[in-house]
């Protein structure tokens, strides 16, 4: 119970107490001034009734003495009026049973009042013409009494619940900078840091609120801290200190993240030969200021929607890595990064010709190794040639084209071709399954890919939110869906955007099955408005959140902090479980801190040997995913 409900219920029950001894002290007393009055009324009646009588009871006109008598005990404040008449010998009696309007029986039966009477002798000169007896009505003072305590119990209802209220709207007031120290707490907990709350006058409250403020403040330096150390052991392991570019290990690492599942796309190198010369005419400064200019000028030079790494691998060579795109692109993209390095090299006055470039599509290399040593040898080639570019051929089957995934990827929806797979994500302590992620692919030309192989065309096309819903229906009508296992759906940024048919159609199933959507860091950072509009969405529906490729982009994690996801999957070039990879080590464990700062599950992906699990439960991840738990297709 909070303590403004605890001061309330205080106050509530103090409050009730003195009104219920007010009411009791004006109860008794008003019964007793009642009982007075009946005692008075009884006595005036008595005599002032002997004095009428007795000039009739000397005329002994019995008429007037039955119609005086009448009179008097209609009035209805007497239960009982006797008169014994001595000369005549007779009784005249006028009795009632005591009644009352409008006032319950068992308050009639309390012992409250007793019947009040007064006899007295009716005489004529000095002889005793009779004796008359006048009993009160009990009845009129327990109507009285009623009255009076219906209208005291109501004014003091009033007053009682006048002053509750002005307590609770006072306590309310008081208790407010207490209520924002919980919200600042919380927002702590989540590692979001407000404005300082306002210092209240209460002297106690402001010590509190200043103490809270001090803290908050203290905190969100050692977060920050935090976030700057992971930027350090990122920067430290995936960057190359001058250009700011990929380093070598961290290509490599996306290379195997590339090549572990079928897809497209191909691998460049570049050789600047001038850059040397540069640095032996101008120094090494001038040669660094001049990397740094180029590599900005890279990170522009990308096949539209796919996903692109640049990288420096040694004092004059580049490589980039891009993840989809069928052989005309490539060619396009060879020639795109060829002008822009004649027109920067010309624009910094070293002609326009000693660098070479190569580009070797993906074809069926199946290692980082492989895949290098083949762009080595076209990179060779390409200084034989003038210019000097060369593009290699595709070794085994030919990549299908741009337009063979338009088509292969419009039929799939139309006709729900995509074919269906599910991986499930298991918990380091325990062995238990944590989810179950589901998986769209695609057949073409004889050969299963993965979602990853085609994602760039859907977005090239902007088909992305048609198959995602596609691909939710299907999975949807088919019943798919595990009931006692967190079901997990990999959306597009288009569905993100425009989540509202996706929403619909959930909405249109029963269901009670767990579900959470997930999405890739890349889209957490292209559109923070719309993500967050999205989470919205879902936590209005009790629908969670999950965010892949955590820590493919070396920017901040604050988008982290803003969504609050319900777990995170580590990009799969962070798969540092090598015993000589301590420092990208380091990477995951301060990852996972965050992830249990947050309160988010923290999953590594792309775990392939059983002995890289007690490495990762070290590192404090929570599960983990890969091949070691392969994906099943659903027939």
């Amino acid at each position: 119970m909070t303590l403004q409900r605890q001061i309330l219920w205080l106050l509530n029950i103090s409050f009730l107490v003195v009104v219920l001894v007010v009411f009791s002290v004006q109860f008794n007393t008003s019964r007793d001034s009642i009982d007075r009055q009946m005692e008075t009324d009884v006595q005036n009646a008595s005599t002032a009734l002997g004095l009428t009588l007795t000039a009739f009871l000397d005329k002994q006109d019995r008429g007037a003495v039955d119609t005086v008598l009448q009179a008097v005990f209609d009035a209805g404040f007497y239960s009982e009026i006797r008169l014994d008449w001595y000369a005549k010998g007779e009784v005249i009696a006028k009795k009632q049973e005591p009644r009352a309007v409008d006032v319950p029986n068992w308050f009639m039966n309390l012992p409250l009042f007793e019947a009040v009477s007064q006899e007295q002798v009716v005489t004529s000169g000095w002889l005793q013409v009779a004796n008359l007896t006048v009993v009160g009505n009990p009845a009129v003072a327990y109507q009285a009494l009623w009255r009076t305590g219906v209208q005291l119990l109501a004014t003091l209802s009033l007053v009682y619940f006048i002053l509750l209220l002005t307590v609770w709207r006072g306590l309310r007031l008081v208790m407010k900078p207490l209520h924002a120290i919980v919200v600042q707490a919380r927002r702590i907990t989540k590692r979001q840091f407000g404005n300082p709350i306002s210092e209240p006058r209460t002297r106690e409250l402001k010590t509190v609120v200043m103490a809270i403020n001090e803290m908050t403040d203290r905190v969100k330096l050692m977060f920050e801290g935090q976030d700057e150390q992971i930027g350090r052991l990122r920067l430290a392991t995936q960057t190359d200190p001058v250009s700011g570019l990929s380093n070598r290990t961290h290509l490599l690492s996306h290379i195997s993240a590339w090549l572990s599942e079928p897809g497209t796309g191909g691998l460049m190198l570049m050789d600047i030969k001038w850059l040397d010369a540069l640095r032996l005419q101008q120094g090494y400064k001038a040669r660094d200021d001049l990397i740094k200019a180029l590599a900005e000028r890279f990170k522009s030079l990308c096949v539209k929607g796919s996903r692109c790494v640049f990288a420096r691998i040694s004092h004059t060579e580049f490589a980039a890595l891009c993840a989809s795109a069928d052989e005309r692109q490539m060619h396009e993209w060879l020639e795109q990064v060829h002008q822009e390095l004649v027109a920067f090299s010309v624009q910094q006055g070293q002609g326009g010709g000693d660098f070479a470039l190569a580009v070797v599509p993906r074809g069926e290399h199946l290692s980082a190794s492989s895949i290098l040593s083949s762009a080595d040898g076209a990179l060779h080639q390409a200084w034989q040639n003038h210019p000097h570019l060369f593009m290699a051929k595709a070794k085994g089957s030919e990549a299908p084209s741009q337009e063979n995934w338009r088509d292969a990827v419009n039929e799939a929806i139309e006709h729900q071709k995509f074919g269906v797979m599910r991986q499930e994500v298991m918990a380091l302590e325990g062995g238990k399954k944590l989810q179950l992620e589901w998986f769209a692919t695609l057949s073409l030309a004889g050969r299963q890919y993965s979602a990853g192989a085609f994602l760039a065309f859907v977005d090239q096309f902007n088909l992305g939110q048609a198959m995602d819903l596609a691909i939710f229906n299907n999975l949807l009508s088919r019943g798919l869906f595990h009931n006692n296992l967190l079901n997990v759906v990999n959306l597009t940024l288009a569905s993100v955007r425009d989540p509202d048919p996706l929403l619909a159609s959930l909405d249109s199933y029963t269901h009670d099955f767990p579900l959470a959507f997930e999405i890739s860091e890349e889209i957490a950072l292209a559109d923070p408005a719309a993500v967050k509009a999205f989470v919205e969405q879902l936590r209005i529906r009790g629908l969670g959140l999950g965010v892949d490729h955590v820590g493919r982009h070396i920017e901040s994690l604050r988008y982290l902090h803003d969504l609050a996801p319900d777990h995170i999957k580590l990009d799969q070039s962070l798969a540092c479980y090598g015993e000589n990879e301590e420092v990208g080590r380091e990477v995951i464990r301060a990852l996972a801190k965050i992830g249990q700062s947050l309160k988010i599950q923290v999953i590594a992906t792309r775990v392939e040997k059983g002995e890289q699990l007690a490495i990762l439960q070290e590192l404090g991840v929570h599960g983990y995913q890969g091949y070691l738990m392969p994906p099943t297709a659903v027939s």
